[in-house]
């Protein structure tokens, strides 16, 4: 029984194994003989070969050099970024090709700059300016037809439409390079005929390439001109030039054309890339920062507050660009060490010149650039933005308004500067003495305080019908009563007593008047004692925001704990409510009431093991805090 088991797992293993063979699912090849030639079939069997001592020799003889060290060119590339080039031997390794055009081989020129300096009255500080690491030919076309038709001219020709993503003198006809260059040769007398794009682009692309044509000063006006010339028919030259005149000025030395430029340069500055190219710097000139600078840079857009209006928005533009520039303008003058107080961060930047445009190999270069940066410096957002908040809270105090914004983050110099200007120019209007507000009565209170009334009524007294007046008329009739029939010797005589009594007659009124007289003593007596009650209560002011009425109306000890939840001060809270001898909880319930009472919804929610100020009003919280704090 165990060999038919053996013998069967056997057989069922040498199924699965057969599954594998794949020799046997190809076809049989058929056996192929061997080549033949004329004497017959060819051996392919391996002989080993030797050489004797005599052919030895021989091969000295020839004096065969030995095997070159060729290295790669990524190991090239890595010997010469670690500075063992220099120690390599040149006669070991392989001549570099006439055309090599690869960073490896032309890494040693590619190390040093063409030309490195510093720019005066910029905000750069260093520009290195490289030839481009890799050689093309593309472009070698567009050279040549530029050198050979820099001095043709045309006669008046019509103008004949042409559009080329990268126009070049080849992809134009006979009509159109005619009025290309009929049109040329009028902006070189200063005349800009209304053409198509890809005609300027063509006549940029040749001040860009022929520099030994053009010279660098010459072609800074010229690009300048055409970029006035043509930028509203054309608005896409802002971008492209902007870029281009940049790089062009860099490798050529040359500094920014701002007062060729300077009607255009606030529209310029939002769009640029390099945008501290264009922007003056100088220790002991102005301040660099324009408003067009300011708004860039800000992350607080005044124009959108709920406050402007078409009635102020004049009064908002004027004071706002006039405080904020002026503070940075006196800190400039006045603070020795200006960049660090606003946090300018200095950075490295690589440009590829003139990206986008057509430029030969002969021209193209990389340039690294060391500059004070506006748009990386996040301290200068951060402080320009406060500045903007710091003004909008001045314009807010000269109409009254409350609401103040959160501004912390502007140093004390600039501060004082801004509120010593609003002070000056735009005061805040004299505060009226504060009457106090009437207090406030829920619906449910009036309705209890009438039933109390009138179940009160119910149990006062019955009116007698006397008033004070006439208790008075009677007390002096009875006294002239007296002196008539007890005349004191000396005193009234009997003759005048009639006269007497005439003269305080006994007024008597109906029992209804009385009554309504009592009534009116009462309320008065009433509201005698109603004000003096007002006049010991604390003031209760009404505000225009429901979050600052809200925080204005916490007393000491809600505040206090409102402070604590802002500031995440969790251990003085919970000894707060300790000393109140109230729960955390109960405290909380407690500020959220009132918040719902004056603002329609809770502004403490949970976090855990404490609590935080809701993500949907946190902001105007800390708003009304801060003018609370101002008041104090």
């Amino acid at each position: 029984m165990s060999d038919k088991t053996d013998n069967k797992k056997t057989e069922q293993r040498e199924m699965r194994d057969d599954f594998w063979d794949l020799d046997s699912m190809l076809p049989q090849s058929v056996l192929r003989q061997a080549p033949t030639t004329v004497d017959g079939p060819r051996d392919t069997e391996a002989v080993e070969i030797s050489f004797g001592e005599e052919e030895q020799d021989d091969a000295r003889e020839l004096h065969i050099p030995p095997m070159p060290n060729i290295t790669s060119r990524m190991q090239r590339a890595a010997q010469y970024r670690n500075g063992a080039a220099r120690n390599v031997d040149r006669s070991r390794t392989s001549p570099m090709p006439s055309h090599g055009n690869t960073p490896g081989d032309v890494s040693p020129q590619m190390a040093q700059p063409v030309c490195s300096y510093e720019p005066e009255n910029s905000m750069i500080k260093q520009v290195s300016v490289f030839r481009w690491p890799e050689r093309y030919q593309y472009y070698e076309r567009f050279t040549a037809d530029a050198q050979r038709y820099f001095n043709r001219t045309s006669a008046e020709v019509p103008f004949v439409n042409f559009f080329a993503y990268m126009p070049q003198y080849g992809q134009m006809s006979q009509d159109q390079l005619r009025w290309y260059l009929y049109w040329r040769d009028n902006v070189r007398h200063g005349v800009y005929l209304s053409t198509d794009y890809s005609y300027i682009f063509l006549y940029i692309y040749e001040i860009l390439n022929l520099p030994e044509k053009i010279k660098p000063e010459q072609g800074l006006t010229i690009l300048c001109d055409l970029w006035l010339a043509y930028r509203e028919q054309f608005p896409r030259l802002d971008r492209y030039l902007g870029e281009w005149i940049c790089d062009y000025c860099l490798i050529h030395k040359l500094p920014a054309p701002l007062e060729r430029l300077a009607d255009i340069l606030p529209t310029l500055i939002s769009i640029l890339t390099f945008r501290e190219f264009y922007v003056r710097f100088n220790a002991d000139g102005d301040c660099p920062i324009t408003p067009q600078l300011c708004d860039v840079l800000s992350t607080h857009n005044w124009r959108q507050s709920k406050y402007l209006t078409a009635e102020n928005r004049e009064v908002f533009e004027t004071h706002i660009y006039a405080s904020v520039l002026g503070a940075l303008r006196h800190a400039w003058a006045t603070d020795p060490d200006f960049v660090s107080l606003l946090g300018f961060s200095e950075v490295q930047q690589s440009r590829n010149a003139f990206s986008g445009a057509l430029c030969t190999y002969a021209c193209k270069r990389r340039i690294d650039v060391r500059y004070l940066s506006l748009s990386r410096s996040y301290q200068l957002k951060f402080i320009l933005s406060d500045l903007f908040k710091l003004a909008e809270n001045g314009i807010r105090a000269h109409y009254g308004i409350k609401a103040r914004l959160n501004s912390t983050g502007v140093p004390e110099t600039l501060k004082t500067y801004v509120k010593d200007y609003f002070a000056r120019e735009l005061p805040p209007p004299q505060k009226a003495p504060r009457k106090p507000a009437e207090p406030k009565v829920s619906k449910e209170s009036e309705a209890r305080r009438q039933e109390e009334s009138a179940y009160a009524a119910l149990y006062e007294p019955l009116s007698t019908g006397l008033s004070p007046e006439a208790a008075l008329a009677l007390e002096v009739t009875s006294w002239a009563n007296t002196d008539l029939l007890v005349p004191a010797e000396g005193e009234i005589p009997a003759e005048h007593a009639a006269e007497s009594v005439q003269e305080t007659p006994i007024t008597e009124q109906p029992a209804e008047a009385q009554q309504t007289e009592t009534a009116s003593a009462e309320a008065s007596d009433g509201v005698a004692e109603d004000g003096a009650a007002e006049d010991g209560a604390d003031e209760d002011i009404t505000y225009d925001d429901p979050y600052e009425n809200f925080v204005r109306h916490l007393n000491d000890l809600y505040y206090t704990a409102l402070k604590h939840i802002i500031c995440r001060e969790e251990d003085e809270f919970r000894t707060l409510c300790q000393t109140a001898m109230l729960l955390p909880d109960a405290m909380i319930d407690a500020i959220n009431e009132l918040a719902v009472t004056y603002t329609d919804d809770t502004v403490i929610d949970p976090d855990g093991s404490f609590w935080i100020l809701s993500d949907f009003y946190a902001n105007d919280v800390m708003n009304a805090v801060v003018a609370r704090e101002e008041d104090l």
